[in-house]
């Protein structure tokens, strides 16, 4: 139903929202978001709760206690908070529409929902239908009257001083009119407050008691703790299930906000991050994936290997998580579609090389034939594929090859020359012919703005993290020597020529942190890019709008897995009893009680000294375990380790293990450092990117220009660049990281400064271009000729010209920009605008997006 709220009418007449406009919304047990107003006269909170049933319940599932009935109580507490009674009346209100599952980004929720077909009121039950639906909505201890399609419901409010009382509304869907009463009948078993209850058990026996400590700012701790669980309930969100247990879509991010719907590679991380807690949501995510992972239609048989795969990868982590063989053993039907996914997998092998190729990740295509990424999930993939062949007793001899090749070959194919030193190129087309029509050349390198799969590499078991070509290419990838880089958002946008800077750009920023200086940065870059609930969202494009499209279940799913897996350390193999304590990321003291880790719980106390590294561990599990506890160097992130000590952990036992270490000499690198040396000078100033961003998301004539400056020696104070444009074109300034919905224009020309600008260290100075209303075009129609700073051997900061997409005959003078110190000329760009047809706009297009910005 769409925007159902309470309303309090007090006996003087006077009417309040129940949420007002001081209203503050907090988590209640890291799940239920509860809102509070404060007035005058009472207070009020509001929550809503859909809730897991009892572990004693009857069992209908296959994945008890999930899911819960299919009806949510939406209810709010008053209090009254003056000396005298508080009487009057509680009202629910609400449009009677259904809101339609196929939500479209940017529009308005009205545009989209659908009137009901049918209404009756039953005794106090308001019943509402169309072909697909069935609705019914009850106010417990209130009354429903008037008519169905304009309902009063309401119920009588005396409060004595002091008193408080919770008003409770019950919504129930289903798709048949049976299923309705079903689900009312569970909910009616308990009061709202009694089902808080139940679900809090649920959620505090899942996540444990974590305790991270910072040893610079404990809020910081506390804030990291309540980022992980606060991606691992979002991505639980974003699944659905039937009253079996049989799950129904996967979302892209949690289902409150807009595009409810299947998507892509993101099942992938969302699951994973899931199974820590909900290990038993695995196999209905295999099962739901082997009759989806193919698209309906596509003329490519390898459409989206990444998403092909997905099966494997979701069951691998299952085993690791819960040794679970039995589940295989007792679905031969499952085994199976397995094999013939493998068959169908070895047909986008290369005949030479064990490397697999695909043409999509999910709606983006992949740059090169045989990505990088791709292939490291596919590794990954394959050892599922082994581990499952193993627990069924059959033959393994194919997969043990490509395993063993697969290393091999990437490192092979997939390393070249950087400016940072060998690194990942991101792919290869291996010099396949007629490749150029949809992949990128192999002149340089990239790493895709949503790849979230290359950060894993280490922990998929390719190599450690420590190995120069990944630490390198991560380096580049926060570089101006690598066209997508975007550094006032400071990460990688989704395409090489531009597109959106995803959200996954952060979480991947963060995991491919190299020293701990690198993560504490990066760690607080990720917070800033964080809502106000705690949740990231896809498209982050400024500090007032951070809530754009939904969240980002593929970034914080593959966020959570680092986090447990990399800087927990916390690495299982339930299969062979063996939990792998090693962490490599900033965190070096926490505390877990209690914790869940897929299927396995342990005590577990880690904290790290300048002299020694300490481990307490209880086994709280029903079988003994190996523990394997690797150290690292104090002062250490992911640069080193040292040697590991082995110790076996009986049911029930707590074991104390120290270990001495050494202290660990930090080497921190600088990107822009090197980037100045690279281009034998103290200064790096131009425009940056290729595809230049619309201001709007809908075709616009209005475009940002940035200027990206850096430079050596001392730190420069009162930095400004003047910039002047055709006369007929309007111009504003940009603040950094600012979001401007409808940018203010004056003249053709502006100037925007930066008080303060640290050496070796970038800085972006931006500005809002409105062109005439003849040149009003989609996001690609403004492009820069080419990304100044691109890596190339030999290569000099390169002369760009503007080019738009319009009359030829049409003619602009050149852009001036002059960058400044204190008012004194530091630089002079001309930049050339030149207007083509669509013909040629068109040609440089695709020319440049197959040279990747060369």
């Amino acid at each position: 139903m769409s925007k159902m709220n309470y309303e309090v009418v007090l006996s003087n007449g006077a009417s309040y929202a129940a949420a007002g406009p001081s209203a503050v919304t907090t988590y209640l047990d890291d799940y239920l978001p509860v809102t509070k107003t404060v007035r005058p006269q009472f207070e009020t909170k509001i929550f809503s709760i859909a809730p897991v049933l009892e572990p004693e319940a009857l069992q209908e599932s296959s994945i008890h206690p999930l899911p819960g009935p299919s009806a949510v109580y939406y209810c709010v507490e008053i209090k009254n908070t003056t000396g005298v009674p508080l009487k009057g009346e509680v009202c629910l209100s609400f449009d009677q529409k259904f809101v339609n599952q196929f939500e479209k980004y940017g529009e308005k929720v009205e545009d989209y929902a659908n009137t009901p077909t049918g209404s009756r009121i039953e005794q106090r039950l308001l019943m509402l239908w169309d072909t697909e639906t069935q609705v019914a909505i009850q106010m417990l201890s209130g009354d429903v009257s008037g008519n169905a399609d304009n309902p009063l419901i309401k119920a009588e409010l005396n409060l004595q001083p002091g008193e408080s009382k919770v008003f409770s509304s019950i919504i129930a869907v289903a798709p048949e009119r049976e299923q309705i009463h079903e689900s009312l009948g569970i909910m009616y078993q308990h009061t709202a407050l009694e089902w808080i209850n139940v679900t809090s058990d649920f959620w505090h026996k899942r996540l444990g008691s974590l305790h991270i400590s910072d040893t610079k700012s404990e809020i910081k701790g506390n804030k990291y703790r309540d980022m992980q669980v606060r991606f691992m309930i979002d991505n639980f969100n974003c699944l659905a299930f039937d009253r079996k247990g049989n799950l129904l879509t996967n979302s892209q991010g949690a289902p409150s906000h807009s595009l409810s719907r299947s998507w892509g590679i993101d099942i992938v991380p969302d699951v994973v991050s899931v199974m820590y807690v909900v290990p038993e949501v695995g196999p209905k995510a295999i099962e739901y994936l082997l009759k989806r992972h193919v698209p309906r239609y596509s003329i490519y048989p390898d459409h989206s290997t990444f998403f092909y795969i997905a099966p494997l990868v979701i069951a691998q982590k299952y085993l690791e998580l819960t040794g679970n063989t039995g589940y295989f053993l007792e679905h031969p039907k499952v085994v199976q579609e397995i094999k013939e996914l493998f068959n169908g997998l070895m047909s986008f092998k290369n005949p030479d090389k064990a490397l697999f190729s695909s043409h999509y990740a999910s709606d983006l295509l992949v740059f090169r034939k045989y990505d990088y990424g791709l292939n490291v999930q596919a590794y990954y993939a394959l050892k599922g594929y082994q581990h499952i062949l193993q627990i069924v007793g059959e033959e393994t001899k194919e997969v043990d090859r490509l395993l063993q090749d697969m290393p091999a070959d990437i490192e092979q194919t997939m390393i070249g020359a950087g400016p940072f030193g060998e690194q990942i190129t991101g792919g290869t087309n291996l010099d396949e012919p007629n490749l150029e029509d949809f992949y990128i050349s192999e002149d340089t390198a990239y790493y895709a703005g949503e790849d979230t799969s290359s950060v894993l590499a280490p922990l998929y078991g390719l190599y450690e993290f420590n190995y120069r070509p990944y630490v390198n290419y991560h380096r580049y990838a926060q570089s101006m020597f690598i066209a997508a880089y975007d550094p006032e958002f400071q990460i990688l946008r989704e395409l090489p020529y531009g597109m959106h800077p995803s959200a996954t750009g952060y979480t991947v920023r963060l995991g491919g942190s190299f020293t701990q200086n690198d993560m504490r940065k990066n760690l607080d870059l990720l917070y800033s890019r964080l809502d106000e609930s705690g949740s990231l969202f896809w498209w982050p494009q400024g500090s007032n709008k951070k809530r754009c499209l939904t969240r980002c279940s593929q970034g914080q799913g593959q966020w959570v897995q680092q986090s447990v897996e990399q800087w927990l350390g916390l690495r299982l193999d339930s299969d062979q009893h063996v939990l792998h304590v090693k962490p490599q990321g900033l965190i070096q003291d926490y505390d877990w009680i209690d914790g869940q880790l897929g299927g396995m719980r342990f005590d577990i106390s880690y904290h790290e000294t300048a002299k020694e590294t300490v481990l307490t561990i209880k086994n709280n599990n029903t079988e003994s375990f190996t523990i394997v506890l690797t150290p690292r160097p104090f002062g250490a992130g992911a640069e080193q380790t040292e040697n590991s000590v082995t110790f076996t952990i009986a049911p029930g036992e707590t074991i104390e293990k120290k270990q001495g270490v050494l202290n660990y000499q930090v080497s921190e690198f600088n990107v822009v450092e090197k980037e100045l040396t690279y281009f034998n000078n103290d200064l790096e100033f131009g425009a940056y990117g290729v595809v230049m961003p619309k201001v709007s998301e809908y075709d616009s004539s209005a475009f940002m220009l940035r200027f990206v400056v850096a430079h050596g020696g001392e730190d420069w104070q009162d930095v400004s660049v003047e910039l002047e444009t055709d006369e007929q074109w309007q111009v504003a300034n940009k603040g950094f990281y600012e979001w401007n919905y409808q940018p203010i224009y004056h003249t053709n020309y502006a100037t925007n400064t930066i008080n303060t600008l640290p050496a070796n260290q970038h800085g972006v100075i931006g500005f809002y271009i409105n062109l005439p209303e003849k040149f009003v075009g989609d996001q690609k129609s403004i492009m820069l000729s080419e990304h100044p700073f691109h890596w190339e051997p030999g290569r000099e900061i390169a002369v760009q010209s503007l080019y738009l997409k319009g009359d030829p005959n049409e003619t602009f003078a050149p852009i001036h920009a002059t960058l400044k110190i204190a008012n004194k000329v530091v630089q002079d760009l001309v930049i050339p605008v030149k207007v083509l047809s669509s013909q040629d706009y068109q040609s440089v297009f695709e020319r440049m997006c197959q040279k990747n910005i060369n």
